[in-house]
């Protein structure tokens, strides 16, 4: 006779820990702040007090930090070509035309 059962696995999914909702907190914070959204002034507080407190927290904040001096130092903003406007009114013409 053919053994048709199947094994079963325990799950492996636990519940956040206390720790882990506040660096999730403060990723999501974080990523606010990536698409532009202004934090409120809980969230800066919030922050604030977390990465005092939390080393893995303050590493990914420094970190983050000097990826941001290294984009302004060696990337910077390049500024639009001066005969860009023009460029683009011309074409507007020619199609409206």
């Amino acid at each position: 006779m053919e053994n048709t059962s199947t094994a079963q696995t325990k799950s492996t999914t636990q519940p956040i820990s206390s720790e882990a909702a506040d660096c999730e907190r403060v990723n999501m914070i974080l990523d606010q702040l990536v698409v532009g959204h202004e934090p409120t002034v809980e969230d800066e507080e919030y922050i604030v007090s977390h990465v005092d407190d939390c080393s893995p927290c303050f590493e990914d904040i420094t970190k983050q930090q000097a990826f941001i001096g290294f984009l302004t130092t060696y990337v910077g903003h390049k500024g639009a070509p001066n005969s860009l406007s023009q460029t683009i009114l011309s074409r507007l013409q020619t199609e409206m035309v």
